[in-house]
């Protein structure tokens, strides 16, 4: 009984926003536009996008090692695709924490093990966009 009551409420707190979301969009420019839009461009992107998301969890695979010696790829690759679905529907980077809470589910790891290879890749992500910014302002300069 109470998960249904939380489901409705959550259903109708949602259809809240959307409806809220939609206040003055003009739906015919928006269905005008789809009908514009070059759909192939979709197939790249998501390739490119699948190729990052391999990376990293690759790149989290080989921080997750000295906790989870045993883990592969393919299941580093599931949870980061999970939290990057959670980071697209929740605020403030809250995927992040679905990340940890996950894995800790799956492998029986500590959430705060999880949390600090989460910080070390966000440092790690900081540092390239530091990067980043710098080969720019040289490049501009």
């Amino acid at each position: 009984m109470f998960k249904s009551r939380q489901f409705i409420i959550g259903i109708v707190i949602s259809l809240i926003f959307f409806v809220v979301a939609l206040l003055g969009v003009h739906l015919d420019q928006v269905w005008a536009a789809l009908g514009r839009a070059n759909y192939l461009w979709l197939v790249p992107a998501l390739v490119l996008y699948f190729i990052g998301v391999g990376v990293r969890a690759v790149r989290w695979r080989i921080l997750l090692r000295p906790i989870i010696p045993e883990m592969g790829v393919k299941e580093t690759f599931d949870v980061v695709v999970i939290g990057y679905m959670a980071n697209d529907i929740l605020p403030a980077r809250i995927g992040e924490l679905v990340r940890a809470y996950i894995l800790s589910l799956r492998k029986g790891v500590t959430k705060t093990a999880t949390l600090a290879t989460i910080v070390v890749e966000r440092i790690f992500d900081g540092i390239t966009m530091i990067g980043f910014a710098a080969g720019a302002v040289l490049y501009i300069i």
